[in-house]
């Protein structure tokens, strides 16, 4: 899974300010020793003068003038174990412990000298010493283990580290909110383009973004500018295509009607409804090029109050006629239905879903249209007890130019995509589904509703009786 930029940007500072936490944590460790090796190096060397002061000459033996409970006094210590050690000028050991390790260097005269070394098995730090005596020099040795010097250590690191830790947890922390706070204009930027249209590809304003982000948005104007006009191409040469064709297919569709009511045989007279059939097919497609180019991404649809009553009423009677034609019952159970909307491209919705309907349901088959308000949305349904559409077809019969295998009809698989663009341009949505009676189809277009009583402050409504072949 990709990360966003923010925890990108967030892991690209952390990284810097752990080691940053990491240098200074070894830093600290080392002022910590060094801190602790002096301090307590100091007081290692204090039994260290007190015992090389009181070494005596007696005869020709050099011996510690020291009390046994003065020289445990030395070594008391509440953490640490203390040893110590008195070598006489012929390396020979005078008092103290005979396997404390020796200096790793000779030593002159009244000079001392620190190192680490290992005492039965432990780590200890000593303290030696050289002692002028006659006739030769002695060597004085104090050792300790190292628990409170460790310790100490701990102590001052934990005291330096923490505070650093901290600082490190804050800064993290105002790093994603600064960071968060660095990205809000490409998430304004973000949450202005996904509130738009499809259709809406006006350039995105440039004034109030950073300059960061001016190239972006720059770039995104661009190719919102190159696709509109690729659109816009797209749908003159439709229009312009299909305005072309219109023409001569009319005149044609004229010409082949003047030849049928001329006397002919039977083969022409057949020959001649073929060619107006077919004419009269094509110009349809035509019709329903148009009506796709209207409809397709362009500006968002009026705002015009729309009466779905009203809408289906104008073309009532040619719709019957046609139903009637074919030997289907038409019904209609109309209420009002106002949204906003564009009359013109409703009323092609209309048409292609009841042209859908009819020419897909079988002679004496019935076709119910209804229009209404449900759950505080207008509602148009047109409901067939045709062959129906498989539930596997559903998703495909939306797509431009496709058909169901084997279901009949003259269609050329436009109609259900032009209702589809049509719902979108009026934030419609398209339900699909199985009637009631368990046979056939039952398309749904649900529109955000108008309320009738902001509908009449621009458009009255009319009361009109309805006709219907039932």
């Amino acid at each position: 899974m990709q990360s966003s930029l923010r925890t990108h940007l967030t892991y690209w500072l952390i990284g810097p300010l752990l080691l940053l936490v990491v240098a200074g944590s070894f830093v600290s460790y080392r002022i910590a020793l060094d801190a602790a090796t002096k301090a307590y190096d100091s007081a290692l060397l204090d039994p260290v003068l007190a015992i090389a002061s009181h070494l005596r000459r007696t005869g020709s033996r050099l011996e510690l003038d020291l009390p046994s409970i003065a020289i445990e006094a030395l070594r008391i210590d509440t953490e640490d174990r203390v040893y110590y050690q008195v070598l006489g000028p012929d390396g020979e050991l005078i008092a103290g412990t005979p396997r404390l390790p020796a200096p790793p260097e000779r030593l002159a005269p009244e000079e001392h000298v620190f190192y680490d070394a290992r005492l039965e098995g432990e780590r200890v730090r000593i303290a030696a010493r050289a002692v002028k005596v006659e006739p030769g020099i002695a060597i004085v040795q104090v050792a300790e283990t190292l628990v409170k010097r460790d310790k100490l250590v701990l102590e001052l690191l934990f005291a330096s580290t923490v505070p650093q830790l901290l600082i490190a947890f804050a800064a993290v922390a105002l790093f994603w909110l600064g960071i968060g706070q660095g990205l809000r204009p490409l998430d304004r930027l973000r949450e202005e383009i996904a509130a738009r249209s499809p259709r809406d590809l006006r350039p995105v304003s440039e004034q109030d973004k950073p300059q960061e982000v001016r190239s972006l948005v720059s770039a995104l104007n661009r190719l919102l500018s190159r696709l509109n006009a690729a659109i816009e191409s797209q749908q003159r040469f439709i229009a312009n295509a299909a305005h072309q064709l219109r023409t001569p297919l009319a005149g044609l569709k004229t010409h082949a009607e003047l030849a049928r009511r001329q006397p002919s045989t039977s083969e022409l007279s057949s020959l001649l409804a073929m060619i107006a059939g077919e004419t009269q097919r094509t110009s349809h497609l035509v019709n329903q090029l148009l009506t796709l180019a209207r409809a397709e991404p362009g500006e968002a649809a009026s705002g015009q109050p729309v009466n779905l009553h009203e809408i289906i009423s104008r073309d009532l009677r040619d719709w019957v006629q046609r139903a009637l034609g074919k030997n289907i019952d038409l019904g209609f159970e109309l209420e009002d239905a106002w949204t906003l909307g564009e009359p013109l491209l409703l009323r092609e919705l209309v048409a292609n879903l009841l042209d859908n309907a009819l020419a897909y349901t079988q002679a004496g088959g019935s076709v119910t249209v209804r229009t209404g308000v449900r759950d505080g949305e207008s509602v148009l349904e047109v409901e067939d007890n045709g062959p129906g559409i498989p539930e596997a077809e559903r998703e495909k019969v939306f797509e431009r130019f496709y058909r169901i295998a084997a279901t009949g009809g003259e269609g050329c698989g436009l109609g259900l995509s032009i209702v589809s663009e049509i719902a979108e341009r009026h934030s419609g949505r398209i339900d699909l589904s199985l009637p009631s009676g368990g046979r056939g189809t039952l398309i749904r277009v649900v529109f955000p509703r108008l309320a009738a009583q902001a509908a009449h402050i621009v458009l009255p409504v009319s009361s009109r009786t309805v006709p219907t072949s039932r």
